[in-house]
């Protein structure tokens, strides 16, 4: 061998006792990752097409979680070898967070679903035989045909989760083509409070952008600010931003919330709140900007309704949001029932309004409550009061991509009566108002056959038997379904129990849309290009979908073109027609090109003052008094007990509500106590749980890189644990490192105690992640499920799981 040359095979046998050195104490080795690799590359699809040492740089979009990141990989002889973020995608500009960057252990990952599959055994027992996607596509469309033709077309159900781009609309165009009304989403075990409490004041149900750029005072009531507030490699370059602060000034942050996390320990400022009690902090800080004049009077006399007292068009007097904050939340009495010093609650309102532009944000540990929506509409009151919605530095109102519309589906008699039936899980008789989806429901009315039974459930992007609530009663009802068909492409706990298996591409093999969550304020979209050829016999879902439908034949099969990619072409030609934004080329194939090049499109920067579109309400104001709730709990009082006077059935309903306010308080932000009951010495604990940034809405766990990262406030990982503060702790005789069962009326977990001084006193907190009962080598039997404790409590205007808001106790295992 030369001096001066040596070759990759001998470096590597070389170095190799250096290197066995180095990894010798990770972790992720020691848990069974694999500790040999093979010097030679072996080949992969597409490979053949590539020269020796050429490489590319593709742009698309990461789907670690739903921020939509721009990525650009960069794919070597056909093998994808690194991600890096796009510096041109407008949300996150460079930057990319931890998960972002081990999107290559999602594509090679060694547990992949690597085609069709049947199941052969009994369900969950793991055996299965690889069919062809012929077999598959046949017997599925099969199965559906029989079941139309008997008019049963409504007993087929969806159950989706993080849909993303033209996934959504393509689900409900094949279910409104075959006869479902059955499109259930798991967005009632998410915050959406939050949606509804901006539907309601702005008349917007969506997510709010903020122009972190100009504020200068940020409020974060329960939001895992720079750990999973979406975007998160956006929220990121937020926090280096607001971090450098501007000239003469620095930016401040107060992080409010029960426990002392991530988000807290960078933040300048922590108020420590008991769980549930946001909302009336927020008025707390409310009375105090109203009180001292603080307020921006020319905002409140423009733009919003409910602000002072009013009479309406029936001559009849109401109170006003001002006379009410004055008379029931005073700092003394918020201090009294938060915990929170009145000195805080004096001094933060102060600062708060004084250092415009400044937001107030809301997050899951303020809205997963029983009282969510009034918390929600509370904070998002302090927004009003000074003045920051729509205006530089403070709350916007997100615009989209216009995109051109699919042709009407076409629709038969079958479809007709198959979708005019209910939707089985807001079938019942205590359907929250706001409600758009309740998974939480699914159980019960399985159980109940009502309105009808289910013959067949499709899971797309969604694992309920890991992260919905009450999971074993869910398990349960869901082995009495006939068909359960899953498009994951990783056996996760619900695939697990399905029939087949019609396994997806990753992310990074598939053709998709993707729109960013409300965050920049302006339009922009990714488009989700492969950047490999797929390794395995997978197939993109929506063009599974499609080939389903187009077997299933007639008008099913008549509402569908022969190519997903075709579709997401029409949709993106009206962009390019609107000829506007960062693309523009009167030629389609041109502006494809420049698209796929740029890694999407956007149409920069927001414009202010549209306030028909920021204040969408009836009265095209930000309403303090929230006129549509008033008017949807009128129509539903009615709807429900016809035979009652008006005052009284409102009565009715409310106390059905949970609702404990009465008259105008009703509509307008007040505090409403958490439904927790009283303090019960079989179960004196409070428990919450909360999300780390390497979380990856539950897909994370099969993902060694961010296993080994899952705690960086503890250096903890591999296996959950339950923090405890330590006085609470030494009374129950449990030391750092015990084990503890965690039990609640369902049942209870074995965990690990770390006792924690940042954590309420009567309160335990849990991260989301391990317990999975399959998913992989990595992920499978690694401590325990916290929603096997978890209920199915909610908020009930809105429908949202209450996972905040359930007593536990603790004992030594």
């Amino acid at each position: 061998m030369s001096k001066w040359k040596m070759h990759r095979r001998e470096f590597l046998t070389a170095t190799g006792g250096a290197i066995a050195l180095t990894t010798a104490g990770c972790k992720a080795l020691e848990r069974g990752y694999p500790e040999r690799y093979s010097v030679e590359k072996p080949p992969v699809p597409g490979c053949e097409g590539w020269e020796q040492g050429e490489e590319r740089f593709i742009r698309t979009a990461c789907l670690q979680c739903p921020g939509g990141c721009g990525i650009v990989v960069r794919v070597v002889e056909g093998r994808a070898v690194s991600i890096r973020a796009n510096p041109d995608y407008p949300t996150n500009q460079g930057s990319l967070c931890p998960k972002g960057l081990n999107g290559l252990q999602v594509l090679y990952d060694p547990d992949r679903i690597r085609g069709p599959l049947k199941r052969i055994g009994a369900r969950g027992e793991g055996k299965w035989a690889q069919i062809s996607w012929d077999e598959a596509t046949s017997m599925i469309a099969g199965n559906l045909r029989e079941l139309r033709s008997a008019g049963k077309s409504q007993t087929v159900a969806v159950l989706g989760g993080r849909y993303r781009g033209h996934m959504r609309d393509l689900f409900r165009r094949f279910l409104t083509a075959y006869g479902s009304p059955n499109e259930i989403s798991n967005e009632s075990l998410c915050a959406v409070g939050t949606e509804v409490a901006h539907y309601l004041s702005q008349g917007v149900r969506d997510r709010l952008g903020y122009d972190w750029d100009k504020t200068r005072y940020v409020l974060v009531f329960g939001a895992g600010f720079i750990e999973s507030l979406l975007p998160v490699a956006r929220m990121l370059r937020v926090f280096g931003h607001l971090r450098q602060g501007i000239p003469g000034e620095r930016i401040k942050i107060v992080q409010i919330e029960p426990r002392y996390g991530v988000s807290a320990a960078r933040a300048d400022e922590w108020v420590q709140v008991k769980p549930g009690m946001d909302g009336i902090l927020a008025l707390g800080f409310a009375h105090v900007i109203i009180r001292d004049g603080l307020y921006d009077k020319k905002f409140i006399d423009d733009h919003t309704m409910g602000f002072e007292g009013w009479t309406d068009a029936s001559g009849n007097r109401h109170i006003g949001f001002k006379d009410l904050v004055l008379e029931r939340y005073s700092p003394q009495e918020v201090a009294r029932i938060a915990s929170v010093p009145q000195e805080s609650i004096e001094r933060v309102a102060h600062e708060f309004a004084t250092h415009r532009p400044a937001v107030a944000i809301s997050g899951r540990c303020a809205a997963a409550h029983t009282n969510g929506l009034y918390n929600c509409l509370a904070i998002d009151a302090l927004n009003a009061l000074v003045g920051s919605i729509d205006t530089p530095g403070g709350v916007l109102v997100q615009r989209y991509p216009s995109f051109a519309p699919w042709p009407a589906p076409e629709i038969d008699g079958i479809a007709m009566r198959g979708g005019g039936q209910p939707r089985i899980d807001l079938a019942t008789e205590d359907a929250p108002p706001f409600a758009e989806s309740q998974i939480n429901k699914l159980a019960a009315q399985l159980e109940k056959g009502v309105p009808y039974p289910l013959n067949a459930i499709f899971f797309y992007y969604t694992n309920p038997l890991f992260s919905a609530p009450a999971v074993e009663r869910l398990y349960s009802v869901l082995m009495k379904v006939p068909l359960l068909v899953s498009f994951s492409p990783f056996m996760d706990d619900t695939t697990n129990v399905a029939d087949l298996v019609l396994p997806d591409h990753t992310y990074l093999e598939r053709w998709q849309l993707d729109v960013p969550p409300a965050s920049i304020g302006y339009p922009v979209f990714s488009i989700r290009q492969p950047v490999v050829e797929p390794l395995h016999s997978t197939r993109s879902t929506g063009e599974a979908l499609i080939q389903i439908a187009r077997a299933i034949g007639g008008s099913v099969g008549r509402s569908f073109p022969s190519d997903e990619l075709d579709m997401i072409k029409h949709m993106v030609r009206g962009v390019q027609e609107g000829g506007r934004g960062s693309t523009q080329e009167a030629d389609f194939d041109e502006y494809w090109k420049k698209l796929l090049a740029a890694g999407g499109w956007w149409d920069g920067p927001y414009s202010f003052g549209d306030w028909k579109r920021v204040l969408a309400t009836p009265s095209n104001r930000y309403e303090f008094y929230c006129t549509r709730l008033d008017e949807k709990l009128k129509e539903i009082a009615q709807e429900r007990w016809p035979e009652q006077s008006d005052a009284a059935a409102r009565d009715a309903l409310l106390a059905q509500l949970g609702v404990n306010a009465r008259g105008d308080e009703v509509c307008l932000p007040h505090y409403e106590p958490v439904r927790l009951g009283a303090v019960d010495a079989a179960v004196p604990f409070v428990l919450t749980s909360y999300k780390t940034m390497t979380h990856a809405e539950g897909r994370g766990g099969n993902q060694p890189h961010l296993q080994e990262m899952f705690s960086v406030q503890f250096d903890l990982c591999w296996e959950p644990w339950v923090e405890i503060h330590p006085e609470d702790a030494a009374s129950l005789g449990v030391a750092n490192g015990d084990l503890v069962w965690l039990g609640s009326s369902l049942g209870r977990i074995k965990v690990k105690v770390l006792l924690h001084d940042g954590t309420c006193r009567g309160v335990i907190n849990m991260p989301f992640e391990y317990g999975h009962t399959a998913y992989g080598r990595w992920a499978a039997m690694r401590g325990q499920n916290i929603n096997r404790v978890f209920g199915t409590d909610e908020d009930r205007l809105v429908g949202a799981v209450a996972r905040f808001d359930i007593r536990v106790s603790i004992s030594k295992a």
